[in-house]
């Protein structure tokens, strides 16, 4: 039978014999110099120490933790380039479940102004951001903000997967080529939905400090500038997987509103807070599949525009 990553969603990684290698696997002990890097290669000991010491956890722990995120980076990526046939993915997407499904359907008859969808790089966030758009009226345009552009296969399995609801080459920016000034416009004129990640590797976008995992933390306050000089809502939004389904889980929508005595800067970095607070319950409760996990160590640190390459 040929292997496909959309028949086996949720593999015991426990019991697999490449999470075994992964952990005899030595440390190259050279510091990540791309996101892509860090998705696949173990980080040095000593960020491995670091990410221990935030889980409060033994570092064999730890390693075993980070293994498994690889693993879980490893079959996202599969799913993402590999063509498919459409009953297989047909079949994954079905796996997708909205808890609040009533409630996003009612918000998005009731409000229709543009609205920033605040999202993380977590569980299969590819196929859940395409599952939540998939409720929005074909007439909403609909954006996705994204680190890389996505290959040919990637589309037709969407495609194969929600039909014409899905979102094509044409509703996918990239963060390196968009200015904020394009990404304003679009709000602006109405009726648009854009998908940004707040989670973006320190060095290839402004930040702010937050607090997470009770420890000082730098996330990106674009979205919440955005919104609020743009005046459109944002929209919490996270994918998860457990067993054999995935969940969508929403949050409260939050309005484009500065406190009194507030400037722009201290209201997006409360908005921004509020955003890191919502990702952090379901990243406590998987931290596998946050796409970043062997990052975290630099979310810690005050960061330098430029410090890491978009690639």
């Amino acid at each position: 039978m040929t292997y496909s990553a959309f028949q086996h969603k949720h593999p015991i990684l426990l019991e697999s014999p490449n999470l075994f290698l992964e952990k005899l696997r030595p440390n190259a002990g050279q510091r990540f110099q791309t996101p892509t890097q860090s998705l696949f290669e173990r980080p040095t000991l000593d960020d491995e120490n670091q990410i221990a010491y935030a889980f409060r956890q033994p570092v064999n722990a730890v390693n075993c933790l980070l293994a498994k995120n690889r693993l879980h980076n490893c079959r996202f990526e599969k799913r993402r380039n590999k063509l498919e046939r459409a009953s297989l993915v047909q079949r994954y997407c079905e796996g997708f479940e909205i808890p609040q499904r009533e409630e996003y359907l009612d918000l998005i008859k009731k409000d229709g102004r543009s609205r920033i969808v605040a999202s993380f790089h977590c569980g299969d966030f590819l196929y859940g951001s395409a599952s939540l758009f998939s409720l929005d009226s074909n007439e909403r345009k609909k954006y996705v903000l994204s680190l890389n552009r996505s290959s040919t296969a990637c589309f037709s399995n969407l495609t194969a997967g929600f039909g014409h609801e899905a979102a094509g080459p044409e509703c996918e920016l990239l963060l390196c080529e968009t200015g904020s000034s394009k990404l304003s416009q679009i709000l602006r004129a109405g009726d648009a939905s854009i998908l940004f990640f707040c989670d973006v590797p320190l060095g290839l976008n402004e930040t702010t400090e937050v607090s997470f995992l009770n420890r000082r933390a730098w996330f990106s306050i674009g979205p919440a500038i955005l919104a609020l000089a743009n005046r459109v809502p944002l929209l919490p939004f996270i994918n998860y997987s457990t067993g054999n389904s995935s969940y969508l889980r929403l949050g409260n929508q939050i309005e484009p509103v500065l406190l009194p005595s507030e400037t722009l800067r201290t209201g997006a970095k409360r908005i921004t807070q509020s955003l890191v607070w919502f990702f952090e319950s379901v990243f406590l409760e998987n931290p596998e599949q946050w796409r970043f996990l062997s990052l975290l160590p630099s979310y810690f640190s005050r960061p330098r525009l430029g410090k890491i390459s978009r690639r």
